[in-house]
């Protein structure tokens, strides 16, 4: 994605002593919302949450879409790990380690993939899960007795873009273990949410339109890529009744006029061209998601930053924003509306930056759990060693914060074939 270099003076000036014409709804509204500002967030799982795809991506969605709420992520993850744990330990030894030293106020778990041993179901393994299951979520409500739990059905085996493996038809023993994880979240009064059916559709629908993409979504039958593990962070945000505007816009540029501004400011409207400054930035979505985003509700649902703009002659209309292009519409278009988080805006590309300084946060933070504090339990400096990683791990954190500021931007429409009108 490149940067313009050209810069719209006559805008500049234009705006340098415009006043804000229309203030509504500035700050993302996180009513219902279920983390709140200060919450620690702890994923626990096993390999598919130790891949850190879902995990970053919901960091990354609460960062963008709620720029002012504090929240700190821990992803906890270990591969080959079941109810009773694995090879980092015990559910006793994952906890007390793992889990209470972030002092959490909400708990994801997903596990079942390795529980049901990939052998046909089986009613004592199923007894055995729930047993354990049991267990877990004592140790979890010792270790944090005020936190919020969410219980995720796992995510699926995929047997329908991956027919020929050698444990075709293992998602059917995985199901009824999500059946017992929504039960025993009902009991308990958790939070749920599935995993396993958001794929499993998801899959369904890119297979029929085309088997080789498809395969794509969960490459080795049991590791979703980043497709879909965005399906996946979908459903625990929405789960989480996570709010779906960015922000919704319409102008009536005829009039010089802002009908409509929710999770944004706008200036005055002058010669087709205003400030306006949303209070949200939309989702950093990549080329690797791309098929997500064409066989889901991920944009329409949880990603939808809208612009209208009224009162334009019949014919095409291109929109910069900051000087940049952005898209050519009809007048019909535009007056329907178009979602811009479809489009690569400049603040599609602050929201990138996001993500990339999320993904950085999140790789130093699992180098100092596991390479630092696990591997190296026991040596003299690794307290100081780990010290000094976390120390890394805040500078990140804050350069996110100060990546995710809104931005005032310049939009101007302009109708194609004709002269951008003087200021």
């Amino acid at each position: 994605m490149c940067r313009t270099a050209r810069f719209l003076v006559e805008v500049a000036v234009l705006f340098s002593a415009a006043s804000w014409a229309y203030a509504a709804s500035e700050e993302a509204g996180d009513d219902g919302f279920a983390l709140r500002n200060g919450d620690h967030v702890v994923f626990y799982g096993d390999s598919i949450t130790e891949q850190r795809l879902y995990t970053t991506y919901i960091e990354a969605f609460v960062i963008t879409r709620y720029p002012n709420l504090d929240v700190e992520f821990f992803a906890k993850g270990v591969g080959g790990d079941a109810t009773w744990g694995g090879w980092m330990g015990s559910i006793e030894e994952r906890v007390a380690r793992d889990v209470k030293p972030c002092d959490p106020t909400a708990i994801t778990i997903m596990l079942g993939m390795n529980d049901g041993g990939y052998v046909p179901f089986d009613e004592k393994i199923l007894s055995a899960y729930q047993e354990w299951y049991g267990k877990l979520l004592a140790l979890m409500g010792t270790a944090a007795p005020n936190a919020h739990i969410t219980l995720i059905g796992t995510s699926p085996y995929d047997d329908w873009a991956h027919p020929d493996t050698p444990f075709h038809g293992y998602n059917d023993s995985l199901l009824r273990f999500v059946d017992h994880v929504r039960s025993l979240a009902a009991e308990k009064q958790l939070g749920f949410v599935d995993f396993n059916r958001p794929v499993a559709d998801f899959i369904g629908k890119a297979l029929a339109a085309d088997a080789a993409s498809a395969q794509k979504i969960i490459p080795d039958a049991i590791h979703p890529g980043p497709a879909g593990h965005l399906v996946m962070a979908a459903a625990l945000l929405k789960a989480w009744n996570a709010e779906g505007i960015v922000s919704d816009v319409t102008v009536d540029v005829a009039a010089s006029t802002v009908v409509q501004a929710t999770h944004a400011q706008v200036g005055e409207i002058i010669n087709r061209a205003w400030k306006q400054r949303d209070a949200a930035l939309p989702f950093p979505t990549a080329p690797e998601m791309e098929l997500a985003l064409k066989h889901t509700d991920f944009s329409d649902s949880l990603n939808r930053q809208s612009l209208a703009i009224k009162g334009l002659e019949p014919g095409n209309h291109a929109l910069e924003i900051d000087g940049q292009a952005v898209v050519s519409l009809s007048a019909e278009d535009w007056a329907r509306g178009v979602n811009l988080a479809l489009y690569d805006t400049p603040m599609k590309k602050q929201a990138v930056e996001v993500l990339l300084a999320t993904v950085k946060r999140n790789d130093a933070a699992f180098s100092r759990w596991r390479n630092v504090e696990f591997a190296l339990a026991g040596y003299e400096a690794t307290a100081d060693a780990s010290a000094a990683m976390r120390r890394i791990e805040e500078e990140i954190r804050g350069q996110q914060r100060e990546k995710v500021k809104p931005i005032e931007r310049q939009y101007r429409i302009t109708m194609e074939g004709s002269a951008s009108p003087a200021p």
